[in-house]
């Protein structure tokens, strides 16, 4: 793997994070404490980077790095959370769910998790090879560190005994083997995939100890898995729930004014709408809505749409400091079946359709650029009797059926 891009992907998630703490301009403590320890992160990464070209990163260092990305990802998009929440959105009052007692609680988690991969970054630093040879460092054994810090007992074991205490980062290929080696038939190759896809939230490659543990929670592994399974299972048939809250639409998009005409039908048509302008928004909701969402994830219950992509940035929006994050869609969709959920997505948008090829690897997704078809995704959920309609599955739908096969040379 490249040193330089990994590197550089790594200090732009830290750039991001201390900027919009500094927007915020908030005085708690957590918040001050992130931004300390992401500076020192940074500043440790730009020097490294600066002697990096050429050269392959130790195994061990990459572990380190790439479980470092999971947890500015995660801190990133709960800051995004607490930003947009703070400034509030005159689409929905959706955002009312985000009590600032939630927020902190998931920025001190941050902070706690941070500051752990901070020291397992200078400890992978001081024995890599690169660093050893560059400034005539003592050789050092490896230390498992990361290891050490597991304090779920069943973690620990499964850890230590299927991947190894001198790994701090497993490849997804090697954890669905040692899923495998440890649970057998009794977890499916589907099923390994799926969970993998829950474990690995932000794409990063793989699974780290913390975010095992993290999943697991105070249970068992054996009981998380179970769980995760129950979930997985096929469903009953299924009842239609008077709840006035349904049928309802989740929508997002960081630019909801392109969607009025479509988000008008829907409403004229009876369906409800919750509008998000962010992947990290409608994540916080419906963790908050969970046991609701599981009682009615159908397809003629609850539909979702997105956007593919979405302009980031440090700082404000302009042209010389945003770019064109392309993965947005594909997370939500990611995020959805990594989480079991069954309910239909379909991915809007414009030239974008190029990169949506990703929805032909996630059940019950498509994605589209005709309004049309967007409507008729709308008409079947508010009819609620038309679960099986499949028309608009599929890459490019570009009307019932109809699907742009060879669109990129």
């Amino acid at each position: 793997m490249d040193a330089v891009s990994t590197i550089s992907s790594l200090c732009s998630l830290a750039v991001t994070i201390i900027t919009w703490i500094d927007q915020l301009r908030s005085n708690k403590e957590t918040l001050s404490q992130i931004s300390t320890t992401v500076t020192t992160i940074h500043s440790i990464l730009v020097s490294f980077q600066e002697n990096a070209a050429g050269i392959d990163l130790d195994p061990s260092l990459l572990n380190a790095l790439i479980g470092l990305g999971d947890a500015l990802s995660r801190t990133k998009e709960h800051i995004v959370a607490c930003r947009k929440a703070r400034r509030g959105h005159s689409i929905d009052t959706v955002l009312d769910f985000l009590v600032p007692a939630r927020v902190s609680q998931q920025l001190f988690q941050d902070q706690a998790q941070l500051s752990h991969q901070l020291t397992v970054i200078l400890f992978s630093f001081s024995s890599s090879s690169f660093i050893r040879e560059r400034f005539s460092l003592p050789d050092k054994k490896a230390d498992p560190l990361s290891f050490r810090a597991i304090r779920n007992q069943d973690v620990f074991e499964f850890w230590r005994d299927y991947l190894g205490q001198k790994v701090l980062y497993a490849p997804s290929d090697r954890f669905s083997e040692a899923l495998n080696f440890c649970f057998g038939s009794r977890l499916s190759d589907i099923a390994r995939r799926r969970l993998i896809l829950c474990l690995d939230e932000f794409r990063i490659g793989g699974v780290a100890a913390s975010t095992l543990e993290r999943f697991v929670g105070e249970s068992s592994l054996k009981q998380a898995v179970e769980k995760f399974q129950s979930f997985d299972s096929t469903p009953s048939v299924h009842e239609h729930s008077n709840d006035p809250r349904l049928p309802l639409l989740l929508w997002v998009d960081d630019k909801p004014e392109n969607n009025k005409e479509e988000v008008q039908y829907a409403t004229s048509k009876g369906v409800n709408i919750h509008q998000f302008p962010s992947t990290a928004l409608l994540k916080a909701w419906m963790e908050d809505n969970e046991d609701f969402l599981r009682a009615n994830d159908n397809a003629d219950s609850i539909r979702f749409i997105s956007d593919t992509a979405r302009y980031e940035t440090h700082g404000q929006l302009d042209a010389r400091n945003s770019y064109l994050n392309i993965t947005a869609g594909e997370n939500i969709a990611r995020y959805l079946r990594g989480h079991l959920y069954r309910a239909p997505l379909l991915i809007f948008c414009g030239a974008g359709i190029i990169y949506t090829q990703y929805v032909n690897s996630y059940e019950a997704t498509g994605s589209t650029c005709r309004s049309g078809v967007v409507r008729d995704y709308i008409a079947a959920l508010s009819r609620r009797t038309d679960a099986d309609d499949k028309d608009w599955q599929g890459y490019n739908v570009i009307e019932p059926g109809v699907r742009v096969i060879n669109d990129i040379n």
